[in-house]
């Protein structure tokens, strides 16, 4: 017999690693458990804090935007008001004008808006703490369209009150032709007026016909409302040409008949016609001209007046 110690058995030495290891792995696991149990813990209990914040603060601004200081009372009316005034738009927005500040519908407000009659376009806004500021753009009226409506310098029909507009002194012409022309007019018309301009005389009544034809009445102080056919343009501007030869010939016409034509027909290819003149209706036009004070009376009629 020897002091050292005899080895284990090798079946004792099997057991003992296993035995550790497991022990070891099942500390592991556990802590990992108590690891991720905290950390739920943790979010959720954030969770909830937050929660409460979020439900305290909404009710918190709720009560406060609820305050009387923001109920929307008052208006604020820029921009056109000399066509736009402040009461028409007052009277849009009042059955709408309700609610506070931060919940007011401008979308609707600006489409009210822009149903009053005269309003172009409208821009709508919060005025802080408790009003509304409404700035409007006006249409510009060139025209009245056939059907009573008036037209702008866009060439857009719109409902409003013509004695409303600027430069009352100042007649509109009338269109004639289909709504969907009415841009296309607008523009023969300023073409039209800037070729009648030798003659100090302006259109009264534009047509364009289905078919593309083209007709007006000009008058000037010394030109009584005269029909010319100008008929259709051959997309090279063949109409406007024609005008344009008729004012040059238009003295000429006026020193043959002994007075202005009736009318003028514009639509022959290479001569036009004239109507002679309609004397009873150049004497009217000669009176009515003198009342407005557009032309002077002759010397004999002044002296019978005294």
């Amino acid at each position: 017999m020897t002091d050292q110690p005899s080895e284990l058995p090798p079946i004792m030495k099997r057991e003992a690693k296993p035995s550790a290891v497991n022990d070891r792995e099942r500390e592991v696991r556990d802590e990992g458990r108590r690891a991720t149990l905290r950390f739920w813990t943790k979010m959720l209990g954030a969770t909830l804090a937050v929660l409460l914040v979020l439900a305290f603060t909404e009710h918190f601004v709720s009560r406060v935007t609820e305050l009387p200081y923001f109920q929307m009372t008052n208006l604020e009316v820029t921009g056109d008001t000399d066509r736009v005034p402040y009461y028409r738009v007052e009277e849009a927005v009042k059955p709408i004008l309700h609610g506070n500040y931060f919940s007011f519908d401008l979308e609707e407000a600006r489409c009210v808006v822009e149903t009053v009659p005269w309003v172009k376009h409208a821009v709508v806004r919060r005025a802080w703490p408790d009003g509304l500021a409404v700035h409007v753009e006006s249409y510009r009226a060139v025209a009245m369209y056939e059907d009573g409506r008036l037209v702008s310098e866009e060439g857009e029909l719109f409902a409003a009150n013509p004695d409303e507009r600027e430069n009352l002194s100042v007649q509109l012409p009338t269109f004639y032709g289909s709504s969907s022309q009415v841009p296309q007019i607008v523009t023969g018309y300023r073409d039209f007026m800037r070729a009648l301009e030798p003659l100090g005389a302006s259109v009264t009544d534009l047509h364009f016909s289905e078919r593309g034809s083209w007709s007006l009445v000009m008058t000037s102080p010394d030109i009584p409302p005269t029909p010319i056919e100008l008929g259709v343009d051959d997309g090279k501007g063949s109409v406007l040409a024609s005008l344009a030869n008729m004012v040059a010939a238009y003295p000429r016409m006026v020193e043959m008949m002994n007075g202005p034509p009736s009318s003028v027909d514009m639509r022959y290819p290479k001569a036009f016609a004239a109507s002679l003149p309609d004397r009873k209706a150049v004497e009217r036009h000669r009176e009515a001209m003198q009342n407005a004070g557009l032309i002077a009376e002759p010397d004999d009629a002044a002296d019978r007046k005294e």
